[in-house]
């Protein structure tokens, strides 16, 4: 590999990471996302192109079920579980935000 190679995988893989500690909104894994619409995700609460509201719930080595708080536009929400990876929490125009409580299901 010569050093030309080796820095544009370095800044290729800089990006990336600048593109996910910046929280962009978009899905993360195919089954939570409209097909042809699989991109890289942050962890946390994101809306995609198409409107739909998700929650990505990330973890290192230890497998966790976590509790997420549904924060809808109209009435209390609701209290969820979320094992690691995206859930589909609906539209936009229902979910306005949802956040881990800190507590473990």
């Amino acid at each position: 590999m010569t050093g030309k190679n080796s820095l544009k995988k370095a800044f290729i893989g800089a990006a990336i990471v600048a593109g996910l500690a910046g929280g962009a909104a978009a899905p993360a894994a195919a089954s939570a996302a409209a097909p042809g619409d699989v991109q890289v995700s942050a962890c946390g609460f994101w809306v995609n192109g198409q409107g739909w509201a998700f929650y990505t719930h990330c973890t290192g080595s230890v497998y966790t079920i976590v509790q997420v708080k549904v924060v809808t536009r109209t009435g209390p929400g609701s209290l969820i579980c979320v094992r690691p990876g995206t859930v589909g929490l609906g539209p936009n125009s229902v979910v306005s935000n949802a956040y881990y409580t800190g507590r473990l299901c």
